[in-house]
Formats: structure tokens, C-alpha cells, sequence
């Protein structure tokens, strides 16, 4: 299930997964609430099943009359629900948060059918993580988290006694190299950035929002020991809902008040990150909050691109210091010194990116998580 026709890091590894799936065993199909998004677009394109069913954004309030509507949606919506799971006949459900679990719990757990809750994020605040391990030792069956610390989420509060009943275990996202750059004709897209050959381009991928850390970049790059180095930054993203606009106006106003315009460029949306990851010199992502497991850090390891990360989140799992990556406090003088001593040797860390296209076969591949992910459907089913 997908709360989201848009398409990002977790809808892109989703498809991943799904085409790689023992089809003689498993037959999926992906819930969507619209057709008009390019996440739509991409699972037809592979031929995978879709289903639309509306899926409204439910909002939590105080007001005791939107409390009262907000639970008859959920039962309205868990009875549609429930026809849908009988007439696909389906024995698996798969949601990426308790958001979309929220759609069909009483439905599974009234049709005895097994609904796991995959941890894609960690939440920011403990009654929020406390939340939604009660409702995990509730209602789910298995619990697979994109990382060790996204698991922390659930291990920490959940209920030891029902979660010992549970198949909980962490499978890395995985990105298949050859299949992310199949079709891939090398075109320079930020020639026009670029003045000479000597100026590094810096890439940072992601929706405009507080958590990727977009104003720490850039305060890193306004920093005295970085601001005059031969240094062009992109952004690539846009806003993901409209609550985020006043962060992208941030983002514009101090690119504006510190004369940056020159130097970094907002490029929006866009679908095929993979001409800006080639002709790019060092990928940052520098999240301000934990970030479970971004894709991007592994989209980036596949062109053998030096990536500079905070150390927050999952990160640390997939990056180790100065051997395929190289991480930071989220700190804009910590990341600035980062940035300086990469522009500064680039020319000598050829071997950042060679160990970081290697790790991607060994430890980050989509085969491996496949292997893992029909794991705990055997597991979950008692094949």
C-alpha cells in the first residue's frame, strides 16, 4: 500500500523489489489512492498490478467533532477495505506506516490476514514512537525496519511479551546498480553551471523540507573558509506539501540576503537524477533529523560519487568515515570543513567512490533484499 502516486526514494525501491519477487510464489499489487502520479505511471510501465482506492489524508485534532469524523472514515474506510482484501483474495498486506495501516488494520485483523509494518522513518517525538509500537504489538505481524536504528523505534517500547510473537528484523534497502543506469546515455546536464574545469559541483537530492537540511548546507557554504572556493551547489527538489512552502521561501530569501545567487541554483523537481549524479563531483545530504536509510546515498555510491552525510539516523550504516563516504555533525561549520578538505583533495579519493560502488554489490544490493523479504513472507505465512 501507498498513501502517495508521487514517486521517491521508497516508491523507487519498491518497484525494485516487486519486479524481483519469485512470481511463482507471489503475486503482488500495489494499493494507490489516485492514477495521476508518476509512481503510477512507472508500476504500469512494468506491467505490476494496481489498484486505486481512495485514501484521504486523516488529520489528528483536539476538536471533539473531527475526532468523532476522523473514526467513522476509519470505519467506513477499513469495511471497503475489507471487500477489496476478500475479492483479491490477498494473504499479505504490506504498509509503510501506521498511516496507511490505519486504512485496513480492523479489516486484517477481522480476516485473520497478516499486515506488516515496515519502519521506512523515525519519528521525532517518543509519544509518537511509544504510539505506534502499541499499535504494532496490536495489530502486525512482523516488523521490518530500512534500519538498525530504525528498529530502535519498535525494540524500545514495544511490548516484550507480544513482541516475541513477532518476525522483527532489519533488511536494507538495495538498489541495483545495472538496472539504475540501464538506458543511461551520458548527457552533461549542468554544463551551463559548470565555468571551468577546475569548479566542483555540489549536489544535494531531495524534497524541500526542514529534515533534509537545505539552510544548513547552505549556511555551511556562506561559512568564511568555504564561501570562495570554486564551488557551484544544485539543489534538486521541491516541495512535497504545501505546509512546506514558508521552508523553500526560507531557502530563497537567504540565497537572496547573502548573494549566492551565482553560486547555488534551485532546480526543482526532477524525474531522472541520474545525469546530475554523473556529471556531479560530490553529493551532500545533510539531514538536520534522523534520517532512517535515504536511497539517495545509494544512488549516489552507484556512479562512485564521494558523498558527505550527517550522523544522524541510519546513515552511519551505510556510510563508514573515509573509506566510502565521509560523515559530519550536523553542525554548519562541521560540514564546512567537510566540503573543504574534499574540494581540497579530490583528487585524491578515487578510492571513496570505487569502495562505495563495491558495498552497494555486497551489502546495499536489491537481490540481497529480496532474499530477505521473501524471508519473512515464508516466515509470516509458515511456508
Amino acid at each position: 500500500m501507498s498513501r502517495t502516486s508521487k514517486l521517491t526514494g521508497p516508491e523507487n525501491i519498491l518497484i525494485d523489489v516487486i519486479r524481483k519477487l519469485d512470481k511463482r510464489k507471489f503475486f503482488p499489487v500495489v494499493v494507490l489512492p489516485d492514477d495521476k502520479g508518476p509512481f503510477f505511471k512507472k508500476l504500469k510501465l512494468y506491467g505490476i498490478d494496481v489498484i486505486v482506492r481512495r485514501m484521504p489524508f486523516l488529520r489528528v485534532t483536539r476538536n471533539p467533532f473531527l475526532i468523532l469524523w476522523f473514526f467513522i472514515n476509519i470505519v467506513v474506510l477499513n469495511i471497503n477495505f475489507s471487500f477489496l482484501l476478500k475479492k483479491q483474495d490477498i494473504d499479505i498486506t504490506v504498509c509503510n506506516s501506521v498511516q496507511e495501516a490505519l486504512f485496513l488494520f480492523l479489516a486484517v485483523k477481522f480476516l485473520r490476514k497478516k499486515l506488516i509494518i515496515c519502519f521506512k522513518n523515525i519519528l521525532d517525538r517518543e509519544w509518537k514512537k511509544k504510539l505506534r509500537a502499541r499499535f504494532c504489538d496490536i495489530f502486525a505481524g512482523s516488523i521490518v525496519a530500512v534500519s538498525d536504528k530504525a528498529l530502535e523505534d519498535y525494540i524500545l517500547f514495544a511490548d516484550k511479551g507480544r513482541a516475541k510473537n513477532k518476525i522483527i528484523e532489519t533488511i536494507y534497502d538495495g538498489v541495483d546498480c545495472r538496472e539504475f543506469k540501464r538506458d543511461f546515455a551520458e548527457r552533461d546536464a549542468i554544463k551551463k553551471y559548470r565555468n571551468s574545469s577546475t569548479e566542483i559541483i555540489i549536489l544535494n537530492i531531495g524534497n524541500l523540507t526542514e529534515l533534509k537540511g537545505q539552510m544548513l548546507l547552505l549556511e555551511a557554504l556562506n561559512s568564511d573558509r568555504i564561501r570562495n572556493l570554486a564551488v557551484k551547489t544544485l539543489l534538486l527538489g521541491d516541495v512535497y506539501h504545501k505546509s512546506e512552502l514558508p521552508y523553500k521561501e526560507r531557502i530563497e530569501k537567504y540565497i537572496l540576503e547573502n548573494n549566492l545567487e551565482g553560486k547555488v541554483f534551485m532546480m526543482g523537481y526532477r524525474e531522472d537524477v541520474r545525469y546530475y549524479l554523473n556529471e556531479s563531483d560530490i553529493i551532500v545530504h545533510c539531514p538536520v533529523k534522523d534520517d532512517a536509510f535515504p536511497r539517495v546515498i545509494l544512488e549516489a555510491f552507484c556512479f562512485g560519487k564521494i558523498v558527505i552525510a550527517t550522523r544522524v539516523g541510519g546513515i552511519p550504516e551505510m556510510i563508514k568515515e573515509n573509506y566510502n563516504g565521509f560523515l559530519c555533525g550536523v553542525d554548519k561549520e562541521k560540514l564546512a570543513d567537510k566540503i573543504l578538505y574534499v574540494c581540497s583533495n579530490i583528487d585524491k579519493l578515487g578510492y571513496i567512490g570505487r569502495n562505495a560502488r563495491d558495498m552497494v554489490g555486497r551489502k546495499f544490493s536489491v537481490k540481497e533484499q529480496v532474499v530477505e523479504t521473501e524471508g519473512v513472507y515464508n516466515k509470516i505465512l509458515k511456508i
